[in-house]
């Protein structure tokens, strides 16, 4: 029989194509079945979130920043000892604070579902005590983690203000701050007028007023009682 030169050559040309383009595919089709592999990217989507917290406590709305934490992270109130995670600490710090400033009870029923309000709403008796003392712990937490900042240290003031076991240690820390100028809020000062004048101490009342005034952004916050008087 005889062959064409013409239809060998054809095929030749045929079969080396398809080698090229197999040899093409394999890299990619490798990649695809775990010859290369590639670390897939995670979001951590709570650094947003506080942040817009942290911007909403700054603001004075103190229920929505402790709404933001508690649908980001709804156990944080189940964190007893000191963490090293840097979002952990910012967002107790928040809650905390939102805590003190709201007296011990959080505006929030809307904006977090029912499972995970918790002692938050405060509907209970016992309810705002115990969330005050919670904050107390919290902030401690947060100023052994963020050592010798003003800021913090004014903040857990605030908190042991709250509450009339730490009453003392609160004027003590406030106090201290006050005189070395370092009092971070027009709240810290607000504490303290509250907290001299519990103690008798009128000159120092109307000092912390002083200058929670020309801090203060909130109408009405700078109010503390002359002793004696209810």
């Amino acid at each position: 029989m005889k062959i064409s030169t013409h239809n060998i050559a054809r095929k030749l040309l045929a079969a080396a194509a398809l080698a090229v383009g197999i040899g093409a595919i394999a890299p990619q089709n490798a990649e695809a079945c775990g010859g290369a592999w590639y670390p897939e990217v995670q979001i951590d989507y709570r650094i947003q979130g506080i942040a817009r917290a942290e911007k909403q406590l700054e603001q004075g709305k103190h229920a929505d920043a402790a709404a933001s934490v508690i649908r980001m992270i709804p156990h944080i109130r189940n964190y007893k000892a000191k963490s090293s995670d840097r979002i952990i600490n910012r967002a107790l710090r928040v809650l905390a604070v939102a805590t003190v400033r709201g007296d011990g009870k959080l505006d929030i029923a809307t904006q977090i579902p029912y499972e995970l309000r918790g002692q938050w709403l405060a509907q209970k008796d016992g309810d705002e005590t115990a969330n005050l003392e919670w904050a107390v712990v919290a902030m401690r937490s947060v100023n052994s983690w963020k050592s010798d900042d003003p800021a913090v240290q004014t903040e857990l003031g605030e908190a042991l203000a709250k509450v009339d076991a730490h009453e003392s240690e609160a004027r003590e820390l406030l106090g201290d701050l006050a005189d070395k100028d370092l009092l971070g809020s027009a709240e810290g000062y607000a504490a303290l007028a509250e907290l001299r004048a519990a103690n008798g101490d009128e000159d120092g009342r109307s000092a912390a007023l002083k200058r929670c005034e020309a801090m203060a952004k909130t109408p009405g916050l700078c109010q503390a009682p002359v002793f004696g008087q209810s």
